[in-house]
């Protein structure tokens, strides 16, 4: 079966590029996805786990990579994530207070200024 995003994925910054996104779950950015524009591997997708804004989240490692398409990437973020999720368990309230208030969509507000 193929593989179906789970988490909303964003354009992190769509005037200047394409081919860059950010994921959030409720609000709380898990990660990013970008094409390598400049390093010998250029071409690729690099992926990061983040969840910075979560203190005491206990992601597996590597937290980082390289694919060759970009759904392989977003995957990547989204199972780290949910083996992170599952090491961690339920994310407490104060990281919501952190986050901030969400829009409808459950993005935070500061993505939309």
């Amino acid at each position: 079966m193929p593989w179906k995003r789970k988490y909303r994925w964003v354009h992190t910054a769509p005037d200047i590029a394409k081919e860059d996104w950010c994921a959030f779950h409720d609000g709380l950015c898990i990660g990013r996805v970008s094409r390598d524009l400049t390093s010998l591997k250029r071409g690729m997708f690099m992926w990061s786990g983040n969840c910075s804004d979560w203190w005491g989240f206990k992601g597996p490692t590597p937290h980082s990579g390289r694919t060759v398409e970009a759904w392989e990437a977003a995957k990547a973020v989204e199972d780290w994530y949910d083996i992170g999720l599952e090491r961690t368990g339920e994310r407490p309230s104060r990281v919501a207070e952190v986050i901030g208030p969400l829009d409808a969509d459950a993005l935070p507000r500061w993505l939309r200024d």
